[in-house]
């Protein structure tokens, strides 16, 4: 029976892993996304520091793996998308694993099915919507899902078999978790207690061994947590691990790196970072009117991740609730609840969907247990897997990325758009960083001086390692800058954010732009700004406003006609695909082409350029409708006034 249950094992925890890698491999692209993905690529590339809190142990574990592949010749890119994939496919063996435990549990004597049930529904949260997104994508979420699964593992494992190499495991899985995106892994700590009541997955109310339990309110079940070894072994394990990758990244702080995202070099900044940094302000409550857009939103991606598998949700929650298991499934729908109220509060719109992913692998339990309890009723065994296969069949379009090469786009939008030696000043996030991404690690265009348009971008060290030479260039003027700036906004010197909120401030800062201009007039260079740069410095006087345009930028000189030819055209890849509907992060840059062909048009208009004014107009028309498409999509995106 040993055997039988091991060569099962070998077969379908296998194929949970392998079925899940395959699909995202199949989908996925060497290029970069919007939002993080550039920033993490290079960062762990350098390692370096991570926006806040830092995700160290992500950084320092996919760090070590893109050396190992390295070797290989494999580039960053494709490395790191790979690490994803392994990360998600490694969870879906694992919960293949804790599942098959709770199974044998409730249904003992029944092998085969067990298995069989346990694989597809972890196949069905690795292929599930949000799961997908970003199990090809690089991020810190794909790690995350891991670190969750490793404590689901051992806690699952310790109700079954109190042995404290469990308690380990899972206090691995915490610290990597509270090392990588914490706040989800803190909203899980009160749920990870709760697991270590003994008996949370009984499904006999009328079991004899349980009796004396029953008796025992939970109160005094709870208090026996906290007094057992195990709950030590557990909190000491995970800030053993927390502290280790904290530590990592408070040590590689002390150097300075070409780019950096803050420098937590001190206690009092490693604290800072580690609790958000600049990026506490999303923390604050939204308005009634944007939580009532967010929330069917949510709700429509909760019953998308489950889709298929939505109505055994409902049924595991039922059964759980009769057979006894209350805490366990309290614990789930608390957790899923709880992180679900903080992100319709939450006043960001990238990455939204990411924070429910482990509430999400957490709901599977229930998911599973709905399975396995109906299983004979529905005659599941040849059910299940045709959901599985439709589920499969209706994500692949909207999560194949091959379809969405945004980083490939917007760098040969940026090429086309830059002449040779050009200073560019750039506000969005998503092109200047995979710009910083591919001029360092790849030594694309290293011709161009790119610098975010509050010229220190997220650290004031940045432009003096990245460009030494035209930095001393401007020296004076920035450092008097980055002086007045850190007297009365210290934190922003060494992180995101430019208040300049006083006379001095704006004074120091108009000088360092009249400087950096003249720099460019002196040495021919052309002095492009992106639309929200441009209006930025127009408005308030920085700059004249009477500009040329230069693709998709505003220069100092004329343009030619390739960079126009190249933007006008709008027949960028990622505009096409299907996975622009629902990515939240390209709503800045809509706006930000609708904005430079708004230049475009008032340009060819002042000069009497009628063919050029019919070609930017129906650009324009073109990304207004996508505009359209996007807000019917995603209307909680758009900030109501």
């Amino acid at each position: 029976m040993k055997n039988k249950t091991t060569l099962l094992n070998f077969i379908f925890g296998t194929l949970s892993f392998l079925i899940p890698f395959i699909i995202y491999r199949l989908t996925s692209v060497n290029a970069l996304m919007f939002d993080d993905a550039g920033e993490f690529a290079l960062v762990i590339k350098l390692g370096s520091i991570a926006h806040p809190p830092g995700t160290p142990a992500y950084i320092f574990l996919a760090g070590l793996w893109t050396k190992l592949t390295d070797l290989l010749n494999v580039s960053t890119i494709t490395s790191l998308n790979t690490f994803a994939s392994i990360c998600v496919s490694t969870a879906c063996l694992l919960i293949y694993f804790s599942f098959a435990k709770i199974g044998d549990h409730l249904k003992p004597g029944n092998s085969l099915s067990v298995r069989f049930i346990s694989m597809i529904t972890a196949i069905g949260f690795g292929t599930a919507a949000t799961t997908w997104a970003w199990a090809n994508n690089i991020e810190v979420y794909s790690f995350q899902i891991l670190a969750m699964s490793i404590l689901l593992f051992g806690l699952i494992s310790f109700q079954f078999k109190k042995n404290n190499a469990f308690i380990v495991i899972a206090g691995i899985g915490i610290g990597l978790g509270l090392a990588g995106h914490h706040l989800t892994m803190i909203f899980f700590l009160p749920v990870a207690v709760l697991f270590l009541i003994d008996g949370i997955f009984s499904n006999s109310p009328d079991d004899p061994k349980k009796k004396k339990q029953k008796e025992i309110s939970f109160i005094e079940k709870l208090t026996a947590v906290f007094k057992s070894k195990a709950f030590i072994v557990l909190t000491s394990t995970s800030a053993i691990v927390m502290f280790f990758f904290y530590g990592w990244m408070y040590m590689r702080a002390q150097t300075d790196y070409p780019f950096m995202f803050g420098q937590p070099k001190t206690l009092d900044l490693l604290l800072y970072h580690i609790k958000g940094g600049s990026y506490g302000k999303n923390l604050t409550s939204a308005s009634t009117d944007i939580i009532s857009s967010r929330f069917p939103f949510f709700l429509k991606l909760t019953a998308m991740q489950f889709f298929v598998l939505l109505p055994f949700l409902f049924i595991g929650i039922r059964e759980m609730l009769k057979g006894k298991m209350k805490i366990a499934v309290y614990s789930a729908i608390f957790y899923f609840l709880a992180m679900f109220i903080y992100q319709l509060n939450n006043n960001q719109w990238s990455s939204t969907d990411a924070y429910l992913l482990l509430p999400f692998l957490v709901l599977t339990i229930p998911v599973f247990i709905g399975c396995l309890m109906w299983e004979e009723k529905w005659k599941l065994k040849f059910v299940l897997p045709v959901l599985i296969l439709i589920q499969i069949g209706f994500n692949y379009k909207d999560h194949n990325k091959k379809s969405y090469p945004v980083s490939t786009d917007l760098m040969e939008l940026l090429d086309k758009s830059a002449p040779k030696n050009s200073v560019v000043l750039i506000s969005d996030w998503s092109t200047i960083i995979q710009y910083y991404y591919f001029r360092i690690v790849e030594n694309f265009r290293t011709d161009l001086v790119v610098i975010n348009y509050d010229m220190k971008f997220t650290h004031y060290r940045i432009l003096p390692v990245l460009y030494p030479e035209f930095y001393q260039k401007i020296k004076p003027e920035y450092d008097k800058y980055i002086s007045e700036l850190g007297k009365e906004h210290p934190e922003q010197i060494t992180n995101t954010g430019c208040d300049l909120s006083t006379e001095i401030l704006n004074q120091t800062f108009r000088n360092l732009v009249l400087k950096t201009e003249e720099v460019c007039k002196k040495e021919n260079r052309f002095y492009l700004t992106d639309p929200k740069a441009h209006y930025f410095f127009s408005t308030n006087k920085f700059y004249q406003p009477g500009r040329y345009v230069s693709g998709c930028f505003s220069s100092s000189q004329p343009g030619d006609s390739i960079s126009a030819e190249a933007f006008l055209k709008m027949d960028f890849a990622f505009l096409s695909s299907p996975l622009l509907m629902n990515d939240p992060s390209s709503l800045d840059k809509m706006v930000d082409f609708q904005a430079m062909l708004d230049n475009h048009i008032s340009f060819y208009k002042a000069n009497n350029n009628l063919n050029k004014v019919a070609e930017a107009e129906f650009a324009k028309e073109k990304v207004m409708k996508l505009q359209r498409e996007l807000k019917k999509s995603m209307s909680f995106a758009y900030k109501i006034k």
